[in-house]
């Protein structure tokens, strides 16, 4: 289902449906500052085997939206340096990752026990993890969601999606949340904090060294 929603202006009676569609176990697809993603609630079991099951890969690498920078905490040790790096970029297009807690491991079926956090700078998800009152695991939506690894500029143009009705078409996604424009075709920009250096995954719309 696709349903119309206001960057600009929330409808939070939307807002409230999708919080709604998340905490039964649901998908919901949503715009970032970057591309379009597909969300699951990080504690509903039924939710994060759909979004296995739509990314097709046994085993991944998930990424933890959130509103806040303090609820990164409950999924990583956030130690002062990372903090101090981390708050020079977000709110923005940027995907940190960091060793998991091990309660991650049992969820995704982590061979490296690694996950990615994002904050992103737009209105939509940060109010639907808001409602919902917890992060959401998410993906990027696209074409070909079983390529493995981190895509590159030219995966994104050939296979992201602009529209709204595009992402609908993806078989198990119950809700489309639709900001009535198009998306651009880009990538967050990936860096690695598991070692003792920061280190450059994949250079997307944000700016690095920040």
């Amino acid at each position: 289902m696709l349903v119309e929603i206001r960057p600009s202006s929330l409808d939070q009676r939307i807002v409230a449906q999708a919080a709604d569609v998340l905490t039964r176990g649901r998908l919901v697809a949503f715009p970032t500052d970057s591309s379009w993603s597909v969300a699951c609630d990080c504690r509903s079991v039924e939710g994060v085997a759909r979004l296995k099951k739509l990314k097709g890969l046994g085993s991944f690498t998930p990424a933890v939206l959130t509103d806040e920078l303090t609820q990164w905490n409950e999924f990583v040790d956030l130690d002062t340096a990372a903090y101090r790096l981390v708050r020079r970029t977000v709110p923005g297009p940027y995907v940190f990752i960091f060793p998991a807690r091990p309660s991650l491991k049992n969820n995704f079926g982590l061979k490296r026990l690694e996950v990615g956090l994002r904050l992103p700078d737009h209105p939509v998800p940060r109010a639907v993890v808001r409602t919902l009152g917890r992060p959401v695991f998410a993906i990027t939506a696209s074409r070909q969601l079983s390529e493995p690894g981190w895509w590159d500029e030219a995966f994104a143009q050939e296979y992201l999606f602009e529209h709204a009705w595009q992402v609908e078409e993806l078989e198990g996604i119950d809700l489309v949340l639709d900001p009535g424009e198009e998306q651009p075709k880009v990538l967050t920009t990936v860096v690695d904090l598991t070692g003792a250096n920061p280190e450059l995954v994949r250079q997307g719309l944000g700016t690095w060294p920040a």
